[in-house]
């Protein structure tokens, strides 16, 4: 909940900003920049931060003194008698397990993809003004500056889903250090089928969040030029990133084989991995340094032409990172 507000926070101030600046007073990110640093300097919104954090600490000392510890103010529901028959399958654990991650992380792609798709038609005119700003979006691509917007907003949905994709992944260390892992290996369990369980969800998840992302920026964007025949081609744009969300997965999971004190370095890999999408051109990084995110392997559609070479280059490096890590996982202990 707390990443989706935060999230949400960051869509508002953006599509607030892009607009007349109505909406990213909804976002506590837009109050700390209606303060205007270096640009008229406005003190009274550091006021209204001020407000908002005495109220939440309050209303959260309050719930606080009110709970039991390690329980909620929500008592919890009583589980059924008997567990579905899907519960006796690895994978249909895994989805158990992850189905609550899945619909958070896919009702905040839904969300993110709405407000990107909204003003996709309109871009020009946000931009008109800008020009540092029409610079950045353009570089995304060749093309019309709404086809590079389209392209830029495309990565910028799957690298959040990718978000999704690693926590699912990382299911297989925390079921394992939580001790959880060690009940179902105890019985006629493979290693391999119980963490491929929680991969294949990882992966699948990965499909399912793309899917989203293409079709709420391709129905809000159809609806508002007038023409939903845009959507499939924007779906496929979206679902041209799998194999490059397939490669972070792979990575955690050779990882979590072969050293997994380490996993968390994915994490940093990752927020690399947005700094190299978001800024690389600002920061005019190096050409090596952004060809090491898969991301930037990828074909920017509908910015370009689709190119099958880094597509299938990719499947096989996630591949070849998830049978290391499978090996590394069979050889080393439980625990």
């Amino acid at each position: 909940i707390a990443g989706a507000v935060l999230g949400s926070s960051f869509v508002l101030r953006a599509v607030g900003d892009i607009g007349d600046g109505t909406l990213s007073w909804l976002s506590p990110i837009g109050w700390a920049q209606k303060t205007r640093p270096f640009a008229g300097e406005t003190w009274w919104p550091l006021l209204v931060m001020l407000a908002a954090s005495i109220v939440l600490l309050r209303l959260a000392a309050a719930f606080a003194a009110r709970r039991d510890l390690g329980a909620g103010l929500v008592a919890p529901r009583p589980g059924r008698p008997t567990a579905a028959p899907s519960l006796g399958t690895p994978s249909g654990l895994a989805l158990r397990l992850q189905r609550g991650s899945l619909i958070g992380w896919g009702l905040g792609v839904v969300f993110i993809g709405v407000a990107y798709g909204s003003i996709a038609d309109s871009i020009d005119d946000f931009v008109r003004d800008n020009k540092a700003l029409a610079d950045i979006i353009g570089r995304a691509g060749g093309a019309s500056l709404t086809e590079s917007y389209l392209a830029m907003s495309m990565r910028i949905l799957a690298l959040t889903a990718v978000g999704f994709v690693l926590q699912s992944t990382l299911r297989v260390r925390s079921e394992e250090t939580q001790l959880h892992a060690e009940p179902l290996l105890a019985a006629p369990l493979s290693r391999q089928r119980w963490a491929m369980s929680h991969v294949l969800m990882a992966c699948a998840g990965s499909v399912v969040l793309l899917l989203a992302a293409g079709l709420s920026v391709g129905v809000c964007y159809g609806l508002v030029r007038g023409d939903v025949g845009v959507v499939p081609g924007l779906v496929g744009d979206a679902l041209v990133y799998v194999p490059a969300m397939w490669v972070m997965a792979g990575v955690a999971f050779a990882l979590i084989g072969l050293w997994p004190r380490a996993v968390n370095v994915v994490w940093a890999i990752f927020a690399a991995c947005f700094v190299i999408a978001l800024l690389g051109e600002l920061l005019d990084l190096p050409g090596w340094v952004k060809d090491l995110s898969p991301f930037d392997q990828v074909p920017q559609l509908p910015a370009a032409d689709f190119a099958a070479a880094p597509v299938v280059i990719l499947l096989l490096v996630a591949g070849v990172l998830g049978w290391v890590g499978m090996v590394g996982l069979q050889r080393r202990d439980i625990g």
